[in-house]
């Protein structure tokens, strides 16, 4: 393993989580926006206003994007839960045995729920299933976070490969640290 293709993977793996979380920050945002507009709109039916037609398709699908989007973040920071309290006491080689072997577990899953995503997105297109209100297609949501999820493996992956790193260079591991 080249320490150079290393660090560069973990420099871009940081850069695609980064800018996954801020896209996802941003999905929120328009989210916050339409519900407020639209509560707004309600507050002021005596005036001629109203809501937002279809604000509920919107915000669940923009909501719905934001957290695949958060996960890879997560998943590079080392932000799911663990129990480390426990592994302490055994040292540093089997925090890191035991975080490699949740990574491997996070990974199998994410490959699995990616897998079976992708399914349902092509499911969604091939059924032309549209929101009740706006009629904009299901499978747009769908593929972009089947594209998200997608991402998400790769990320998932390569910190199983981080994992293997550490252990082969002995990195201490910090509790709480968030990772690199």
């Amino acid at each position: 393993m080249n320490g150079s293709f290393y660090a560069k993977a973990e420099k871009a793996m940081g850069s695609l989580a980064l800018w996954l979380a801020l896209l996802s920050g941003v999905f929120l945002l328009i989210a916050v926006i339409i519900t407020s507009l639209s509560i707004a709109g309600r507050l002021a039916i005596p005036l001629g206003l109203s809501s937002i037609p279809g604000d509920y398709e919107l915000v669940e699908t923009f909501v719905g994007l934001a957290v695949f989007g958060f996960l890879p973040y997560c998943q590079l920071a080392r932000g799911h839960v663990g129990v480390d309290l426990f592994i302490m006491p055994f040292g540093n080689r089997a925090m890191l045995l035991t975080q490699l072997l949740g990574d491997l577990v996070i990974a199998g899953l994410t490959l699995l729920l990616t897998w079976r995503h992708i399914l349902g997105a092509i499911d969604k297109y091939d059924s032309g299933e549209t929101s009740f209100i706006l009629a904009f297609p299901i499978w747009w949501g769908f593929a972009f976070s089947a594209v998200i999820m997608v991402l998400l493996c790769i990320v998932t992956l390569f910190t199983v490969w981080r994992d293997i790193h550490d252990l082969r260079t002995n990195t201490t591991l910090e509790v709480g640290s968030g990772g690199h």
